[in-house]
């Protein structure tokens, strides 16, 4: 009997780490990209062929599972809110860039962060580069669950500001970077201007350098967030990346990009931590190429950040945990920011706030390849406080139109949905709607399950600190609009089919 328990007691410790926590709770890395598009990689269609190689985040896309149907909001902040919590940003009032400083907007302190459920776990926490989601003192990440902070809370373009004609540093505060921990607050360092944009990566890089090597060391594991600030533009590299690519400014920058990556994960390598370090790496959306042409590359597809077209809302992401996700693994199943949080929750062990609904799903069987298919099959997009359309499966429904040519902004009404076949028409220029109109349900079925859902749990409006409820109404799905919406149709028994059908997934959603 002893010699069984021995036998049993020896097989328990191979599995446990000389850090003492469970080989179940890995660190945790998450990189963000700023602004770069699905064609920008060379592990998607980029890279060498547009004059800037990325070895670096290409060998990380070898080394686990690369998304080719990753889905993100339509701006920064609305991205890095769903990434923090799991939510849709329409529910925590996040869904443009934030505005004027001192304003109270961002994420509000209810809010349950990635790195609050982490600390819950025993997890050790900072965040090094762009915050993005609040000014005020309560809403920095210091005071969301980050043990440490070093960074900026705002957009790298305000790097422009002082240089601009008329700036008034008395009517706007310059931009300035910010340090801080959650014991001591944070605060002002020197101004964020064009002068030191070119070096705020390498200085990300180096603390990330730093803690990595650091917390090694360290009895708990770690989260550490890095949203870097390339290759938002200004498109200014660091010294020793200027001119070295074919692809101008923005190629040197992108080249700059993957080289500090690269420092990242020889970093994770160094400290001998690579087998029990699970590294996420995405880009919050596409690039602003409306403004600045010349920026990022979308691949086979349309659009821009600001809009919900795939070339802004599909983007590259690749997650790498040796010996559970399988490497050189690909897939286009549907996947969504807001998933992050609910999957890291379930691999820690950790949990999940029940008082709110929480629109992102555990991906965990998925991403460790004991399954082929996503846990998701829809999700619905949001332009600001407009919803904009649906992805169900291979096809996109718009219920509200956009423009998105270059140097072309803005939003139309839809007197009948758009639908698109993103297998066969990535650039969604062919609309299928009025030939397939059966398409109209598997929006409206996400839809209704999203409206009730706000008459339940209320939301929060900008600026504001815990939801409000009130009734929910949208007025595109009274039977005036719809009858409205199906004049467009000809054939009356069509119509009379479609009105069927959608009265009858509204009256399914408000009985669940």
């Amino acid at each position: 009997m002893l010699s069984r328990l021995m036998k049993v007691t020896g097989l328990l410790m191979m599995w446990v780490p000389l850090s003492g926590w469970s080989a179940e709770r890995p660190n945790i890395i998450i990189m963000l990209s700023d602004n770069l598009g699905y064609g920008d990689l060379g592990s998607y269609g980029g890279g060498a062929v547009r004059g800037a190689p990325t070895p670096e985040i290409d060998r990380l896309a070898a080394q686990g599972l690369r998304l080719t149907n990753f889905n993100v909001e339509a701006e920064c902040t609305p991205s890095r809110s769903s990434l923090m919590t799991g939510r849709m940003p329409i529910r925590s009032g996040t869904t443009r860039a934030v505005p004027v400083p001192g304003l109270p907007v961002g994420l509000a302190p209810w809010e349950v962060t990635i790195a609050e459920m982490l600390k819950d776990q025993g997890y050790n926490t900072a965040i090094y580069g762009k915050w993005h989601l609040g000014y005020n003192e309560e809403r920095l990440p210091t005071n969301q669950g980050f043990d440490e902070w070093w960074g900026f809370p705002f957009s790298t373009d305000v790097s422009w500001f002082p240089d601009a004609v008329g700036f008034d540093p008395e009517l706007f505060q310059t931009p300035r970077l910010y340090e801080g921990t959650a014991e001591e607050g944070t605060r002002l360092l020197e101004p964020y201007t064009k002068e030191n944009r070119p070096f705020i990566d390498e200085k990300i890089a180096e603390k990330s350098v730093a803690y990595i090597k650091e917390q090694a060391q360290a009895d708990e594991p770690f989260f550490l967030y890095i949203p870097w600030s390339l290759v938002h533009h200004p498109s200014i590299a660091h010294p020793d990346f200027q001119g070295k690519s074919d692809a101008g400014k923005f190629g040197d920058a992108m080249m700059e990009h993957d080289h500090r990556v690269g420092q990242v994960l020889q970093a994770i390598e160094e400290a001998g931590i690579s087998d029990n370090t699970l590294v996420v790496y995405a880009s919050d959306n596409g690039p602003d190429r409306a403004e600045f042409p010349y920026v990022g590359d979308t691949g086979p597809y349309r659009g821009y950040l600001g809009t919900v077209h795939e070339g802004s809302i599909r983007t590259p992401m690749m997650v790498r945990w040796p010996d559970r996700i399988p490497a050189q693994s690909t897939s286009n199943e549907i996947v969504s920011i807001s998933d992050i949080f609910p999957t890291i929750a379930s691999i820690v062990g950790g949990e999940i706030p029940d008082d709110r609904v929480i629109d992102g799903v555990d991906q965990t069987d998925f991403f460790l390849g004991k399954q082929q298919n996503s846990n998701r099959e829809s999700i619905i997009f949001f332009a600001g406080e407009q919803l904009t359309g649906v992805k169900w499966r291979q096809f996109k429904i718009y219920l509200h139109g956009e423009k998105v040519g270059l140097n072309e902004r803005g939003y139309n009404r839809l007197w009948a949905p758009e639908a698109y076949n993103l297998a066969l028409d990535p650039k969604e220029q062919h609309d299928l709607a009025l030939q397939n109109l059966w398409l109209l349900a598997s929006a409206l079925k996400p839809t209704f399950e999203y409206i009730y859902s706000v008459e339940q749990y209320g939301l929060i409006l900008p600026g504001g600190d815990k939801p409000e409820i009130f009734t929910a109404t949208m007025p595109m799905y009274s039977p005036e609009a719809l009858e409205l919406a199906m004049s467009a149709i000809k054939k009356e028994a069509i119509k009379n089919m479609i009105k069927e059908k959608v009265l009858s997934l509204r009256n399914a959603v408000m009985s669940e």
